[in-house]
């Protein structure tokens, strides 16, 4: 499940969640989550119009890794850090701060359509690197699938044409890295529980920053203080309640509304940031979701 290839805990929290049936309920609370990421994402490219990088990073893992070293801790007690695959976990845990740091470099320079639509291709990219790394079987109409999502990118990017935007490149390169990050996701599940890895994934992250955050502090009043206790709270609200969301409803039936973010994208660009999508860029993002959603009810098929 996609929502802004941000931190995905879901491939992980599936397998410890014991789900009641509530698909409404479920669908609402998976809509309110991609509206909680995309206010994250708006909030993310105004800060970073000012402030650097690693400041930002900082902020929103300071939250999750005080998430994480506690609900670690309350799990595996003084064993919180015992992994059975620990060059996994630190390798897994650098990967997704690199692909967040490069989607905020994203922000910063593009406009949040383009970036989600680029971005919802994660589903497609990491079943392509689990055929090729973990050897998974794909079907042909799988990879016509991804082909044809891969053909969206191409509309939306533009190589080639006098109006490629070398930028759009950037967001390319998180997905890319999302997409190896959930591939040693699964490898990891198969080892150590949710709550250890998420405990590694949030301290990792935030002990690197620290070391980092030195260089790169800048000074901030009351209201810039503020708007980064805000988007490290949306943060967290988010996966809260998308993780509310699967353990009401299964994840079958909420993939579909994940894309509603390339929606909250348009919407909150013009809003915001005055910027209004090109038609090649909602045609883009149109073949993207019907290739992501097709891929994940086929997938959803080939389990049952």
């Amino acid at each position: 499940m996609v929502f802004y290839a941000d931190f995905n805990l879901i491939d992980l929290m599936q397998k410890h969640i014991t789900i009641t049936d509530n698909p409404i309920r479920g669908i609402a609370l998976a809509v309110l989550a991609t509206f909680l990421f995309a206010c994250l994402n708006v909030m993310t490219k105004h800060i970073s119009q000012i402030y650097p990088v690693i400041m930002i990073l900082w902020f929103r893992y300071l939250f999750f890794g005080a998430y994480g070293l506690a609900i670690g801790i309350r799990k595996d007690k003084k064993r919180a850090f015992s992994s059975l695959v620990p060059v996994l976990q630190v390798t897994r845990a650098l990967l997704l701060l690199a692909e967040v740091g490069v989607y905020v470099i994203a922000f910063r320079h593009l406009p949040l359509a383009e970036i989600s639509a680029i971005s919802g291709t994660g589903p497609l990219v990491t079943m392509a690197m689990s055929a090729v790394i973990l050897r998974e079987s794909i079907s042909v109409r799988q990879w016509l699938l991804v082909a044809f999502g891969f053909v969206g990118i191409i509309i939306i990017v533009k190589p080639g044409f006098s109006v490629f935007n070398p930028y759009m490149l950037i967001p390319l390169f998180g997905t890319f890295l999302w997409g190896l990050y959930q591939v040693l996701t699964r490898l990891v599940s198969q080892y150590d529980g949710a709550e250890r890895t998420t405990l590694f994934t949030g301290t990792i992250g935030f002990a690197v920053l620290c070391g980092f955050l030195p260089f790169y502090w800048m000074s901030l009043d009351i209201i810039w203080g503020l708007k980064f206790v805000l988007l490290a709270v949306l943060g967290v609200a988010g996966h809260s309640t998308l993780i509310r969301a699967l353990t009401i409803s299964p994840a079958s039936i909420l993939q579909p509304f994940s894309y509603v973010s390339m929606v909250w994208a348009v919407a909150f660009g013009w809003m915001f940031f005055n910027d209004i999508p090109a038609l090649t860029t909602l045609i883009g993002s149109g073949i993207i979701i019907i290739s992501g959603t097709y891929v994940f009810r086929l997938k959803q098929q080939d389990a049952l």
